[in-house]
């Protein structure tokens, strides 16, 4: 009976741990600088799509889609959010980061706003144990919305990062990179991993970027999370082979 209950237990760890070993980040990156004619441009957004993006691909560990400018209408982005997050596990992580023009209702795509009960259905028919939303756009604390929309984000398990405070604007800057992006960037490649264990969770990375945003802009702005989720949530993951990982805390 010893031997059977001995083999059997040796069963469950090698059915087990290779799925927790090939856990994935599965990244939806959104930048628009370039909007229809009769609307502001940007300047930096399309290419903050890009830098969150490359940061998740060097990872090693990661599916990662972008979709930039003029490509991200409304339609494609959900069609795109909805293929990047299709095969993603309970084991898994899911991202979708945006950069470009927020509304009191959504985030402003090519041709039209994506609501936020839209990014929310989408995350709650996602099996991933880690959701992820990151919003780099002016107003973007405007996402915490109504208190009926609180309470329906209350029941789900995603975290929202967002860029600003709701009366606030998110502020460009003459680098390649909006300002949050710049901390987002910086700490996600080990900026923020304040243990120096490699792994970025979701409180080390608030605790980066808040600090530096609003140092950086003389307490103009301020990064804001919020929602259902566990302070120690790893949002990302570096092995000792990612030459990408940094852990300098420079300015």
């Amino acid at each position: 009976m010893r031997r059977i209950i001995i083999s059997l237990l040796l069963l469950l760890t090698v059915t087990v741990v290779p799925l927790v070993a090939d856990a994935r980040n599965y990244v939806m990156c959104v930048g628009i600088s370039k909007y229809p004619r009769g609307v502001n441009s940007l300047r930096v957004s399309a290419n903050d799509a890009v830098t969150i993006a490359n940061v998740y691909s060097k990872n090693g560990n990661s599916t990662v889609s972008t979709i930039t400018d003029s490509d991200a209408t409304r339609e494609a982005v959900l069609s795109a959010m909805q293929r990047a997050f299709a095969n993603a596990g309970p084991n898994d992580a899911v991202v979708f980061f945006f950069s470009g023009h927020g509304t009191k209702k959504g985030l402003a795509c090519y041709d039209g706003v994506l609501s936020f009960d839209r990014i929310l259905e989408i995350m709650k028919k996602c099996p991933a144990s880690t959701k992820v939303v990151i919003a780099d756009a002016c107003y973007a604390g405007q996402m915490r919305g109504s208190k009926s929309w609180q309470r329906a984000v209350k029941n789900e398990d995603v975290m929202f990062f967002l860029s600003s405070r709701s009366d606030e604007k998110s502020r460009e800057t003459r680098y390649s990179n909006s300002m949050f992006t710049i901390y987002l960037e910086r700490g996600l490649r080990g900026g923020a991993d304040v243990n120096r264990d490699r792994t970025i969770t979701a409180r080390e990375i608030y605790d980066f970027c808040h600090e530096g945003v609003i140092k950086s802009t003389n307490g103009a702005q301020h990064p804001v999370m919020w929602g259902k989720f566990n302070g120690n949530m790893p949002l990302i993951t570096w092995t000792n082979h990612n030459k990408e990982y940094n852990n300098e805390q420079d300015d």
